[in-house]
């Protein structure tokens, strides 16, 4: 559990161990395509012949399937 600090209505500072009833929403961060690849090149090793072609797919791909989780999470 986390401690932080509220302000009452009087405008007076406690301090409290109570949860969040609503956690602050965080922005959506997608990833670049530099990090998508980097992350594709770790996982699966390949020729760098194919570096040009796949790259753009793979990104495009990976991009999809963000804006999916995207629409689902906010």
């Amino acid at each position: 559990m986390t401690t932080r600090i509220v302000t009452d209505s009087n405008g007076r500072k406690h301090i409290t161990n109570e949860p969040l009833l609503h956690p602050p929403k965080r922005q959506w961060v997608g990833l670049t395509d530099e990090a998508i690849w980097s992350e594709y090149q770790t996982l699966w090793p390949f020729h760098p012949a194919e570096e040009p072609r796949l790259a753009k797919d793979i990104a495009k791909f990976a991009h999809a399937i963000e804006a999916k989780l995207k629409e689902k999470n906010t």
